[in-house]
């Protein structure tokens, strides 16, 4: 009886406690915090092949958690210099990022960033969509587009930008 409740708590420990992965196909480390999921999509030989149509057809991956007041998201897009000019990357899915022009110069615990705040167009419905931050970080010869945002929010305000930071804190380069 001893030895099937040890069992039972160390199962239990091993599924609250977070997973590391290494992403070498993204040069990417991550560990998502609590009731965060992630999935990565794209080719393993090059960051502008393959990827999910539903989010971008090239590389990246998809980083999602629940909330009551909707959903939150990151999205991390790998890209070369070649890369960068692609406008693919400038979209999640059906979402647009509005690019403007001002920016501020920001640091996370692996990263620094030039981030933008902004929104999405729909480009199905034409309608103006979510509030999103989207950082840019360069690390050595790559770059990093990332966005985030969460569903049904409004205004981002410092609650959900504090949870989505959070997940951005916990990405680094490899």
């Amino acid at each position: 009886m001893r030895i099937l409740t040890l069992l039972l708590c160390s199962a239990l420990t091993l599924s609250v406690t977070a997973q590391t992965v290494k992403s070498k196909a993204l040069k990417l480390k991550y560990t998502p915090p609590a009731s965060w999921t992630a999935e990565e999509f794209g080719g393993l030989k090059s960051w502008d092949d393959g990827g999910n149509p539903a989010i971008c057809n090239c590389s990246g991956v998809s980083f999602t958690k629940p909330n009551t007041n909707g959903k939150m998201h990151v999205v991390v897009y790998p890209s070369s210099a070649g890369g960068l000019d692609s406008a693919k990357r400038g979209f999640v899915g059906a979402l647009k990022f509005e690019m403007i022009e001002k920016y501020e110069k920001t640091k996370a615990k692996n990263f620094s960033f030039e981030l933008r705040r902004s929104h999405f167009t729909d480009t199905k419905t034409k309608a103006q969509s979510f509030d999103v931050i989207r950082y840019f970080a360069k690390v050595e010869d790559h770059f990093y587009i990332i966005y985030s945002w969460q569903e049904k929010a409004g205004t981002l305000n410092s609650n959900p930008e504090k949870e989505l930071f959070e997940m951005i804190n916990a990405i680094e380069p490899l």
